[in-house]
């Protein structure tokens, strides 16, 4: 499966695209590390904890239920996402920050950006779900956060 993901200029809402019908959302703040986002029926809310170990919970939409957690590794500028019980690993492809990947054992999925001016890209999913996705474009948002930041 092809998404396509646009994304504003502040890069706080990120629309994602099936051609052209919009598949689903991710919303994050400028100031804090939370958001909230819907792919296919997926609702799901981050919510960022720590300062030198963060780590990010991902919960329901009403935010009660913790569904798995994102740990972070900044050295290496990857992460690790948990969720219903199976481990992904999360990492940059390329030295410029343009493209990443996400996969464990089976399944994969890789984004890849179109253009570097006109915040947006294309992911392709091989069998990842697409909580996993959501959670993979906010890690993904959190480090380009951190970039601007530095």
């Amino acid at each position: 499966m092809s998404l396509t993901c646009k994304f504003n200029f502040t890069g706080t809402e990120r629309r994602i695209f099936r051609g052209k019908v919009i598949a689903g959302l991710l919303k994050t703040s400028s100031w804090k590390n939370d958001g909230y986002g819907e792919l296919d029926g997926n609702m799901l809310r981050f919510k960022t904890r720590g300062f030198w170990q963060r780590k990010t919970e991902i919960r329901d939409i009403e935010g009660r239920e913790t569904l798995g957690e994102i740990e972070y590794h900044l050295l290496k500028g990857a992460a690790t996402i948990k969720y219903s019980g199976r481990s992904y690993h999360w990492h940059f492809a390329s030295w410029t920050r343009q493209k990443w990947e996400v996969k464990n054992d089976e399944e994969s999925a890789k984004y890849q950006a179109t253009s570097l001016w006109k915040n947006e890209g294309e992911l392709v999913n091989e069998g990842v779900s697409a909580a996993v996705i959501l959670a993979s474009l906010f890690v993904s948002n959190h480090f380009r956060k951190i970039t601007a930041a530095s």
